[in-house]
């Protein structure tokens, strides 16, 4: 059985062995679970690892969990994590082994101690109110929300990216996000699309030239970033269907 690594740059709570002996631990001894994982030969768990995890901040904000590194295909990570498709991938776990948060792709070291905060809050732990309210606005196990990455991924497998141009104080965005996207036929129809979510006027969207009028807005592209489609406002799903059929006739 393949072991799990640790990460021994980071002043957290360290266990030596696999990831079943440190679940086993955070349940002993009450203490929640950050599962780090990674991949061989990927750049972002790479960038991830030197730059956000290396991170002064993020170090002392993580330091109330135990921390774990575990490869994606190794037979621990298969056992006891839910299914991961891409790396890197963080679980934050409670000490009952309930996932309360997935973060997936490379985050900067401002977001990442949000989704950090946010997993705190969820699991009786100190943070702040700032960091619920943003994230909450932006995530879900679907959406990745690091547009390079999002690139990466689609073209490891293949497929196109849909970007989804937010505004926490919107109700349009805020219904497309609960209306549309949780519409079955509409997630079924982009099944070939690797979903990213990002901000209106956030750092991300504009270093990738997304500045819409409105928001919602969706921005329908190859792997390589090349445009295939933009769907600007809010559309039900029966509309929006139209959209993504739009958008797959021009790949």
């Amino acid at each position: 059985m393949n072991k799990v690594t640790l990460f021994m740059l980071l002043p957290v709570i360290m266990v030596a062995g696999e990831l079943k002996d440190t679940l086993l631990k955070a349940k002993r001894e009450h203490k929640p679970i950050m599962v780090y994982v990674k991949a061989q030969e990927c750049q972002y768990c790479e960038k991830m690892k030197k730059t956000t995890l290396s991170d002064e901040t993020v170090k002392e904000n993580i330091s109330d969990f135990l921390f774990v590194v575990a490869d994606k295909n190794s037979a621990d990570a298969k056992k006891y994590l839910p299914s991961t498709r891409y790396t890197p991938t963080v679980y934050f776990i409670s000490s009952k082994f309930k996932v309360v948060n997935t973060v997936k792709g490379y985050l900067g070291k401002d977001d990442f101690n949000l989704w950090v905060d946010d997993s705190k809050i969820k699991l009786g732990m100190n943070s702040t109110k700032k960091a619920v309210e943003t994230v909450s606005t932006t995530k879900s196990d679907v959406w990745m929300y690091d547009i390079e990455s999002a690139k990466d991924y689609a073209k490891q497998t293949g497929k196109q990216l849909m970007i989804y141009v937010d505004k926490a104080s919107s109700k349009w965005s805020r219904k497309m996000r609960k209306k549309t996207f949780t519409e079955e036929k509409v997630a079924k129809a982009l099944d070939d699309f690797v979903w990213v979510k990002v901000q209106k006027d956030s750092s991300e969207a504009l270093k990738y030239g997304l500045n819409p009028k409105y928001a919602p807005s969706v921005y329908f592209m190859r792997a390589d970033g090349t445009a295939l489609a933009t769907a600007e406002g809010y559309f039900a799903p029966e509309n929006f269907l139209k959209w993504i059929d739009y958008a797959k006739s021009k790949i």
